[in-house]
């Protein structure tokens, strides 16, 4: 099974909602509609001074053809994006396929992600 990487900015957690809620949510999100391998809150690009943190998570799709692959993990991806939308203020969703031992962009399938 092909590994993804779907990671979402996040601006602000909502009023009255723990930071490390975010990650959860996250995770929860994707781990309804796939198997998850891993999670985490990025904030290098906060440190660097660049960025926001970005709540990461990593998880299997199962094996189609690869077009049939990236559109299921941009699935999971907005699956993502919509329950995060409920506990925080996201941007920017991304997505990554592993490949070779390299994390590749996918291009969205919609423009407005």
């Amino acid at each position: 099974m092909p590994s993804f990487r779907a990671s979402l900015g996040v601006l602000d957690a909502r009023p009255g909602v723990a930071p490390e809620a975010v990650l959860d949510t996250a995770r929860a999100a994707v781990a309804a509609v796939r198997v998850v391998e891993d999670a985490f809150v990025d904030v290098e690009p906060l440190l660097r001074g660049d960025g926001i943190p970005r709540v990461v998570v990593r998880f299997l799709q199962p094996s189609e053809s690869d077009a049939e692959e990236d559109a299921g993990a941009w699935r999971a991806a907005a699956a993502m994006a919509d329950g995060v939308q409920a506990v925080a203020e996201p941007t920017g969703l991304r997505v990554h396929r592993r490949s070779g031992g390299r994390w590749l962009p996918l291009p969205a399938p919609e423009p407005d992600w």
